[in-house]
């Protein structure tokens, strides 16, 4: 008695671009955080918390295309 095998193929799509795009967004948003606190040392200014990263950072991530709360809790990442 012969069986009959069956092999399916799928494509699957790597999600590779789409990570590497999130994870120079995410970077953008750290930077933004170095560079503001870098202003307020320079020119004396009070040092910006968590919370004062993120009013700064309202409406990012319309423009970066990531959630909100991906770069609210970037912001507060680094101010810890």
């Amino acid at each position: 008695m012969t069986g009959m095998i069956l092999v399916y193929r799928y494509r699957v799509k790597s999600l590779n671009g789409l990570l590497h795009k999130q994870s120079r967004a995410v970077n953008y948003v750290w930077n933004f955080c170095n560079d503001t606190q870098k202003h307020a040392l320079k020119w004396g200014k009070k040092w910006p918390t968590g919370f004062d990263l993120n009013v700064l950072t309202t409406g990012g991530s319309k423009e970066l295309g990531i959630h909100s709360g991906t770069v609210n809790a970037t912001c507060e990442q680094y101010a810890k």
